[in-house]
This record gives structure tokens, C-alpha cells and sequence, in this order.
């Protein structure tokens, strides 16, 4: 009985592990929206709060 639930239990932290490696859609465009000087995510399209008004190409 104990050896299924260690069974089932490490087969379910190796089904999280491979859900946690996927790339959804829209992350990259994510990390595109980030401060390359703060690292702040910037909302709207103004300069970021610290001041720095260049945004990363990428």
C-alpha cells in the first residue's frame, strides 16, 4: 500500500516537471515587456517608471 503511494506520488511530480518545461504562448512576448534596466514589467507604452525610456528588441 505505502510503495503505490510513493508510486503515485512520484509520478505526479514527473507529470508537474514536464508541465513546468512547456512554453505557452505569449511568453516570450512576456519577457519582451520587461525594463532591460529594472527589470520591471512595463504596462502601456510610456518610458518605465525608473526613467529609462528605451525598450528591448528581441
Amino acid at each position: 500500500m505505502l510503495v503505490k503511494v510513493v508510486t503515485f506520488f512520484l509520478i505526479g511530480i514527473a507529470v508537474l516537471a514536464m508541465f513546468g518545461r512547456l512554453k505557452f504562448p505569449g511568453q516570450s512576448r512576456l519577457e519582451n515587456a520587461k525594463c532591460p534596466k529594472c527589470g520591471r514589467y512595463k504596462i502601456g507604452k510610456g518610458p518605465c517608471s525608473c526613467g529609462h525610456i528605451g525598450h528591448r528588441k528581441g
